[in-house]
């Protein structure tokens, strides 16, 4: 047997015995996300987000919040939302969500630059809240995870002095889903597409930094802890011992993105932070 070969099957046994040991966490820690329920808005928080102006920077994972948000509402026939897909502030006197896509995915510092500059123009003296979303392409396992929350502080912080009337709205970065036993053979032998164990792990590092320096702000968006979870605790998995968070396959329309109950309950969430400002 070759070489590559006895690699492959040592690392489908040890998949097998890592499945075989995995365990559900409980309730909220210094290291676990919250468990979070699936829920409806009330018509209060409706009507308090739809009232207010909103700038989202974002890309494709936030069009599908943006497509939870518009199934969330138009059942419920009023309030109704409106919302804008602009760089500059609407021409509007009422609330609405404006929102744009935020640089290229897989460069969050140029993601930073982006929304720096919206937040700098016109729609920085116009909103009442902004948020911006990195996607999970930007935090993968070759990412200085250290380096880039700092960055991130920095920019929120030299924002929040440049804009003291807007509320900025903090969040994690989403995850993908687990993809199975061929996709930790691959993790085994050091070839993850950015969508693997490893990159789930550096996220959920990255999430921790932010969980641990905004959480208890009132302005927190934990849209992974969103994502991991399903009216139960989040699953743990674990990688060189450390745990780490995936996408819940009930959630997912695909290894990164949300389905229908996924981007609502998403939405929901993303309601009840800026409703709660």
């Amino acid at each position: 047997m070759t070489r590559k070969l006895l690699l492959v099957a040592l690392a489908v046994t040890l998949v097998v015995v890592a499945a075989a040991s995995a365990r559900v966490l409980h309730g909220r820690s210094a290291t676990v996300p919250a468990a979070v329920e699936k829920k409806t808005p009330t018509a209060t928080e409706l009507a308090s987000f739809s009232d207010r102006k909103i700038f989202f920077g974002h890309q494709s994972v936030g069009m599908n919040i943006i497509d939870g948000l518009q199934a969330t509402y138009s059942p419920s026939g009023r309030p109704t939302l409106t919302v804008v897909e602009s760089r500059t502030a609407p021409a509007r006197t009422g609330g609405y969500l404006a929102h744009a896509p935020m640089g290229v995915n897989g460069d969050p510092i140029g993601k930073f630059a982006d929304f720096t500059t919206v937040m700098n123009g016109s729609m920085g003296k116009a909103v009442d809240v902004a948020m911006l979303k990195l996607c999970y392409v930007d935090v993968t396992a070759q990412t200085d995870v250290d380096a880039l929350f700092k960055k991130y502080s920095a920019m929120m912080a030299q924002l929040e002095a440049a804009h003291p009337d807007v509320t900025f709205i903090y969040t994690t970065v989403p995850l993908t889903t687990d993809r199975g036993w061929k996709q930790k053979v691959k993790s085994w032998l050091g070839r993850d597409d950015q969508m693997g164990p490893a990159d789930n792990a550096a996220r959920e590092r990255y999430n921790q930094l932010v969980r641990k320096q905004y959480s208890q702000t009132g302005r927190f968006f934990d849209i992974a802890a969103v994502e991991s979870t399903m009216d139960s605790a989040p699953a743990e998995r674990k990688r060189d011992g450390v745990p780490y968070y995936v996408l819940n396959n009930r959630l997912a329309a695909d290894p990164g993105h949300l389905n229908g109950v996924g981007s609502r309950a998403a939405a929901a969430e993303f309601v009840s932070v800026v409703a709660a400002q």
